[in-house]
C-alpha cells in the first residue's frame, strides 16, 4: 500500500492509497466512497483493498475534494465535483498503464460510479445504491435555503460536514437513472435486506433500466454501510468473485 497525491482537472490535490499486488498487472479497482465517507472511513473498501490486492489485482481508493485528507472544503463540494474527481482518478490510472478498470462505489459513490462510467470500464459494482438522491434534498432542503446551509454528522466518524446549496442543488440536479441505460459492462448491485435507503422491489426497478448483463444480490440481515461482520464478508466475496469473471 502506497499513499499518494493525485491532481484533478482543477489542479486540487487528492489524496489516495494504491494497493498493489505482488505481481504486476493492468487490472484495476477504483473505490468511490459514501457521502459522507472517505476513503478510511467507509470501513469495507479498506478490507476489500487487501483482500483484492492478494488476489492480483490493483486498488485505488481516494478522497474526493473537500472530503478526507484531500484539498478543500466538503461544503464546496457537489455530486458533480465527485464525478469530476472519479474521472481524473480513472485517467491517472490510466496514465500508470492500469487498462482493465472496475469501478466500486458506497452509497453516494455508487451514483458517483454511474455518472463517471465510460466504454473503456470493464465492470462495475455498487454497494448500497440508492439510484436517487431527493430523499437528501428533502432533508436538507429548507436549512440550506433559509440559512445557507446545513451542519449533519456522520454516525460513523461523529465528523461534522457542512453541506452548501453547491451540494444542495446537485442532489436535484444529477439524474442518475438517466445514465443507467449507457452501461455496457457486466454490472453487479449489492445492498442489505435492512437498509431503509432502498429496497430491493426499488433496486430492481432501476436494474431494467441497465441494458447489461447484470444482477442483484440482497445479503440477509446486511446494513447500508455493511458495518455487519456477517454481511461485510459477504459483501467482499461476492465483489471478489464477480472481479474475477469479469476483470
Amino acid at each position: 500500500m502506497e499513499k499518494i497525491v493525485i491532481l484533478n482537472r482543477k489542479n486540487q490535490k487528492l489524496s489516495a492509497f494504491i494497493h498493489k499486488p505482488t505481481k504486476q498487472t493492468n487490472k484495476i479497482i477504483i473505490f468511490a466512497h459514501s457521502f459522507k465517507g472517505d476513503k478510511d472511513s467507509d470501513y469495507i473498501a479498506v478490507d476489500f483493498a487487501k483482500h483484492i490486492s492478494n488476489k492480483g489485482y490493483a486498488l485505488i481508493r481516494f478522497d474526493c475534494f473537500g472530503t478526507g485528507e484531500s484539498e478543500g472544503n466538503f461544503e464546496d463540494s457537489s455530486i458533480i465535483t465527485q464525478i469530476e474527481d472519479l474521472q481524473d482518478v480513472i485517467k491517472y490510472a490510466k496514465s500508470l498503464g492500469y487498462l482493465d478498470i472496475c469501478l466500486i462505489g458506497l452509497s453516494m459513490g455508487t451514483s458517483v460510479s454511474i455518472m463517471a462510467y465510460d466504454n473503456s470500464i470493464k465492470c462495475v459494482i455498487l454497494w448500497s445504491p440508492v439510484f436517487s438522491h431527493l430523499s437528501l434534498f428533502e432533508r436538507y432542503r429548507e436549512e440550506v435555503y433559509t440559512k445557507g446551509r446545513a451542519i449533519d454528522g456522520s454516525y460513523i466518524t461523529k465528523k461534522k460536514f457542512i453541506i452548501g446549496k453547491k451540494m444542495l442543488d446537485s442532489f436535484k440536479d444529477i439524474e442518475i437513472s438517466s445514465n443507467l441505460a449507457k452501461i455496457r459492462c457486466p454490472l453487479l448491485a449489492i445492498i442489505g435486506s435492512e437498509d431503509r435507503n432502498i429496497s430491493e422491489k426499488r433496486a430492481q426497478e432501476f436494474m431494467k433500466m441497465i441494458p447489461s448483463g447484470n444482477k442483484l444480490e440482497v445479503i440477509q440481515g446486511g446494513d447500508h454501510d455493511f458495518l455487519i461482520k456477517k454481511a461485510k464478508k459477504k459483501v467482499i466475496e461476492l465483489s471478489a468473485d464477480f472481479i474475477k469473471a469479469h476483470l
